[in-house]
């Protein structure tokens, strides 16, 4: 019970967080930064950190954080992420889309399909 209480908690803070601001500047564009993935053996909340651009993977069930990948993982400053299948899709504003093949979350450039 703890653990979904902190989940929420989790959940809502980053939803505030994100959450369009109705005094954006106009063509800034809301992007996606959370990506629900889970298997048999994982249960991930995939989240952009804004602050500093990486890509930070937390556990569902209870909230702890994970993992941090960032440039030194070959992904570009993070813009936004989606799932498709097995890869979550990493987009930057200056570089090139990256897809990240789950749940080993190794980079792989988006043209070496």
């Amino acid at each position: 019970m703890v653990g979904a209480a902190l989940l929420l908690a989790l959940a809502s803070a980053l939803l505030w967080w994100c959450w369009p601001v109705a005094g954006r500047a106009a063509g800034t564009p809301s992007t996606p930064s959370l990506v629900h993935w889970q298997d048999a053996a994982h249960d991930w909340l995939l989240v952009v950190d804004p602050a500093t651009r990486e890509l930070v993977v937390y556990d569902a069930a209870n909230g702890r954080p994970l993992q941090r990948l960032g440039a030194d993982d070959g992904l570009p400053e993070v813009q936004s992420i989606a799932r498709q299948g097995p890869w979550l899709w990493v987009t930057g504003k200056q570089h090139p889309t990256v897809r990240l093949k789950l749940p080993q979350l190794q980079a792989m450039a988006a043209s070496d399909r």
